[in-house]
């Protein structure tokens, strides 16, 4: 899979791109002015693959996702710049008609919190077999039978009957798999999959992920995850696109994150990873938060927090996505010329808590996190 960003953003799209993001702004309004909470956001995802966008909350991952859709409240939000593209319509100009065939119909969305998602005075079979006839030339039977039917695919025991049953009735776990098997119903080509193992518990998460894995293969589509859990993008994606206050800091394929990160943020998350920290150590946590978007530093926005940072550098100029020898693209000045090497990255600065190698692979990470990659 080819991730683009902005430094490459004028070559053209391929006809294997199913989602192309261009130099995308996105702007809230607040406080009496608007705020780009988003800022040159770009990526390239093709029929089949799987991408991963992480982060820590705040990092504009959710707004990203929900952006592809148009379903961002329109009275406080706008995006000031760029383009999304999804299989040859420029949705950002596409009529609210078209959009309703797209939401559904060819790209699926599993959305956070199932509970609130989920109407909770209708059964979860009527609310798939609708979400059917809205996009499918269908009989009220036929789209009854197909909400079984996916509710059968989705591992729910029992589909028949339970799809009479109303959302309170399902434990979280099965609220989840009604979402995926609502998202899923009119066999999209795109699935959106924003914290689908939020609140899960390891055993259910692993079986989401198998099934999730097990429909991209049936069905040929492809999967844009947004996730802060490094465990289940080690398991689950080939590629991660990194943000952090808005704007992307690293991209590169899993492999090449979990071995050698080239942005201090990524191998701060990599390090707080329980996976990553030796028996008998203190976890290791990333100080300070993530700052509001009206309140961005000067500089690299994750210089305050950054154990790297220089001085009289990271703190004046704002760094560019760059692209380095082995493919990876960073954010990050002193990687970027060569001041800082991922081998300095991974070992981290003497003295933090947890010093320790980071040298663990995607597949450990996953097989730890109870599933195997």
């Amino acid at each position: 899979m080819t991730i683009l960003f902005p430094e490459t953003a004028s070559e053209p799209t391929t006809a294997e791109d199913l989602l192309s993001i261009r130099d995308l702004n996105i702007e809230f309004f607040a406080r009496g002015a608007w705020t780009r909470v988003v800022s040159d956001a770009a990526l390239n995802l093709k029929t089949g693959g799987s991408l991963a966008l992480v982060g820590e909350s705040g990092s504009g991952k959710t707004v990203t996702s929900l952006s592809i859709l148009k379903l961002l409240p329109k009275q406080i939000s706008r995006v000031s710049k760029g383009t999304i593209n999804f299989a040859g319509t420029d949705l950002l100009n596409a009529t609210e008609s078209r959009m309703r065939q797209i939401r559904g119909g060819e790209i699926g969305m599993i959305f956070q919190e199932p509970m609130t998602s989920l109407n909770p005075v209708f059964t979860v079979g009527d609310q798939i077999a609708e979400t059917v006839r809205q996009h499918r030339k269908v009989s009220r039977k036929e789209a009854w039978a197909r909400a079984v039917e996916v509710l059968d695919l989705v591992g729910i025991p029992a589909a028949a009957r339970r799809a009479k049953d109303y959302p309170h009735s399902f434990s979280g776990g099965m609220r989840q798999r009604a979402m995926i098997a609502m998202a899923i119903s009119c066999e999209p080509k795109l699935l959106l999959a924003d914290e689908p193992t939020t609140a899960l518990d390891v055993t259910v998460q692993a079986s989401v992920l198998q099934l999730l894995r097990r429909l991209q293969d049936e069905l040929g589509m492809a999967v844009l995850l947004v996730t802060h859990d490094l465990g289940v993008v080690a398991d689950f994606c080939d590629d991660v696109t990194v943000m952090y206050a808005g704007e992307p800091v690293e991209v590169a394929p899993v492999d090449d994150l979990f071995g050698r990160p080239a942005h201090p943020y990524s191998a701060g998350l990599l390090r707080s990873l329980p996976q990553r920290t030796p028996p008998g150590q203190e976890l290791t946590a990333i100080r300070g938060m993530v700052p509001q978007p009206d309140q961005l530093p000067p500089g690299c926005r994750f210089a305050p927090r950054c154990d790297f940072a220089l001085e009289g550098v990271c703190d004046v100029e704002h760094p560019e996505l760059v692209k380095l020898g082995n493919g990876q693209l960073t954010r990050c000045i002193r990687i970027a010329n060569g001041d800082l090497t991922t081998s300095q990255l991974v070992a981290a600065p003497a003295g933090t808590p947890a010093a320790h190698d980071l040298s663990i692979t995607a597949t450990d990470v996953a097989e730890q996190n109870g599933s195997d990659r």
